[in-house]
């Protein structure tokens, strides 16, 4: 099986070497591309696109985000993206943020950290079955829009009913179900009781309008990961993702989600957080 495409960028020549014996070390199959500037990166990306990049803030010429930034407006892009930097200042956060970068990798270089990362992004780019259950069309593009945009390569599939939902959650084919609590003929309560009963190795986090903390404290009976208010926020779909498919949770995204940040996912068993103001 061909090992990942994997851009390895910086202008220090050591780091850049512990990189590569990293990548290889998790992955000896992988295609390493090297590059020192940032015309070596923009070159890299558009002629072998690469799967996953680290690519450090510090590049001869241009630096390694105002590369990105240039490849990006010619129409490519690396599909998981890592900045590679000595230390995380909250103007590098916002930056990453507007590169789509999946994570920053901090040095001194963490090799185990390396490692999750390449397991994340081989577990991204798997095809990944996931439920889609509302009877409301606007829940349902909404959710949706975000699910396209996620960077996982999910397979979604939608149901419009309880019922319909029931029958496709019966083939067992499903990691992920996103389900409405206002279903009709069976609601997401009621279909998540049948998710446990069946035994059913689905994570499912279940959406609500309404205030959640009476839907929190059933679900704790129903075997339910989350229950996510709407609207809700991007990342909130990327950390019930990232804990299904048992990922680490990238630090931009810790960073994102971490209190005070709002939120309009809850754990399940986890403390209700502070009401958002109207």
């Amino acid at each position: 099986m061909p090992g990942a495409v994997v851009l390895v960028a910086d202008d220090d020549a050591r780091r850049r070497s512990t990189l590569v014996e990293t990548v290889l070390r998790f992955d000896p199959a992988a295609a390493i591309l090297e590059a020192r500037t940032g015309e070596e990166v923009i070159a890299h990306i558009t002629a072998r696109r690469p799967t996953i990049g680290f690519v450090g803030m510090k590049l001869d010429g241009l630096s390694g985000p105002e590369a990105i930034a240039v490849a990006r407006k010619r129409g490519v892009t690396i599909p998981c993206l890592v900045l590679v930097a000595p230390r995380v200042f909250p103007q590098w956060q916002e930056l990453a943020q507007s590169l789509n970068a999946y994570e920053v990798l901090k040095t001194p270089l963490d090799p185990d950290h390396i490692g999750s990362l390449l397991a994340a992004n081989a577990r991204r780019t798997t095809p990944t079955p996931l439920l889609l259950a509302s009877s409301s069309d606007a829940a349902r593009t909404a959710v949706g829009r975000v699910l396209d945009r996620c960077g996982f390569a999910l397979e979604v599939d939608e149901a419009d009913s309880g019922r319909h939902a029931l029958k496709l959650l019966r083939t067992g084919g499903y990691r992920l179900a996103f389900i409405d609590t206002n279903l009709e003929g069976l609601d997401g309560l009621e279909l998540a009781c049948q998710v446990q009963t069946l035994n059913l190795a689905t994570h499912v986090t279940v959406m609500t309008t309404g205030d959640p903390e009476p839907i929190v404290n059933a679900a704790r009976f129903f075997g339910v990961d989350f229950v996510m208010t709407m609207p809700f926020y991007a990342r909130d779909i990327d950390l019930a993702i990232h804990h299904a498919l048992d990922l680490r949770r990238p630090y931009l995204l810790h960073a994102l989600t971490a209190p005070p940040a709002p939120t309009a996912l809850v754990r399940v068993g986890a403390p209700l957080p502070a009401r958002r103001s109207a």
